[in-house]
């Protein structure tokens, strides 16, 4: 793998890293529909020195950085690390004041250890590739090359990792998991004005494990198993395929199937707060909300025909338009 021909910026100071996030196909990806994670632009992250900071200060903003630089000269010690990366260069940096800047809320599934990730291998990798024609051109093959790399470094932070947080912040577009493919990168079509996707901030961390673990165990139910593939699956790809097509009216639809059944069938991914606003959403035809990620916390993400009276209609709570 070559991937050293990406322009890189004079100083680390220059480049961001978007934040991302799992649109549709949380959990469903695992049993066979397909996903969509894209970047997300509202949060990000980037490099800083930081030189005047003293030692206990540069300690407390660099958290878990020297370990993970730890973490990644053991692998290459041990001949065992998937990319060739200058890990003392990058220690090199830490030891001069090097911290990572970032509003991506943590514990929300908005990829705050992909943004890290991303950043670490985009500034010290020391393999390239010839990215002339654009990354949609690049072949699924190479980019699960990618994605295993980036999944190896980011399990650091996880214990396991699918690579696909790091995969969407490092590219910085978005990538549409499943399929005949596997992995694919896709553009997106602006949805019509007829539609507005938003972000509602539950103000709740979450972890993903139990969620995962809730939903899985579900599946082991014979009768929620036959459900999900007849209902929740179709629905998941459908309104991928709107979303990616601009279909407003269709994404509206699909979102409705979607909520309805989370809602009634996986209401532990809801917090019980949020659950009398998503029923008042079905019961209209105004706004609808569905899980963001694995669930049970962090962003819901919702669809409004009309944000502004969606606004006023959920005016104690803060809703981001992302789409």
């Amino acid at each position: 793998m070559n991937f050293h021909s990406i322009p890189k910026p004079d100083s680390l100071v220059m480049k961001t890293y978007p934040a991302k996030l799992l649109l549709f196909g949380e959990h469903t990806i695992n049993t066979g529909s397909q996903a969509l994670a894209v970047p997300l632009p509202l949060f990000s992250a980037r490099w800083q020195f930081a030189p005047h900071l003293s030692k206990t200060e540069l300690t407390s903003r660099q958290m878990q950085l020297p370990q993970f630089a730890d973490y990644l000269d053991r692998l290459q010690k041990r001949g065992e690390l998937l990319c060739q990366l200058d890990v003392m260069a990058f220690r090199e940096a830490l030891h001069k004041g090097l911290i990572f800047e970032s509003d991506i809320p943590t514990g929300y599934g908005a990829g705050s250890s992909g943004a890290l990730v991303a950043a670490v291998f985009g500034e010290w990798t020391k393999e390239s590739i010839d990215w002339t024609r654009g990354v949609e051109h690049i072949s699924p093959k190479k980019l699960l090359k990618l994605k295993k790399v980036l999944a190896q470094m980011e399990a650091f932070f996880h214990g396991t990792s699918s690579g696909t947080d790091p995969l969407v912040c490092f590219l910085q577009h978005p990538v549409l998991l499943g399929g005949h493919e596997g992995l694919k990168l896709v553009r997106l079509t602006e949805v019509k004005p007829a539609a507005t996707l938003f972000l509602l901030d539950t103000g709740m961390e979450r972890k993903a494990t139990p969620m995962i673990e809730y939903f899985l165990e579900k599946m082991r139910q014979e009768d929620f198993h036959a459900r999900c593939r007849s209902e929740l699956l179709p629905a998941v790809d459908h309104a991928i395929e709107a979303f990616l097509c601009g279909g407003a009216e269709r994404l509206f639809e699909e979102m409705h199937r979607i909520g309805a059944f989370q809602l009634h069938f996986l209401e532990k991914l809801i917090p019980e707060n949020f659950r009398p606003i998503w029923q008042q959403g079905l019961d209209g035809n105004l706004f609808k909300l569905k899980v963001c990620g694995a669930g049970g916390g962090g962003f819901l993400l919702g669809i409004a025909k009309d944000f502004t009276e969606t606004k006023n209609r959920l005016a104690e709570y803060k809703l981001l338009p992302v789409w």
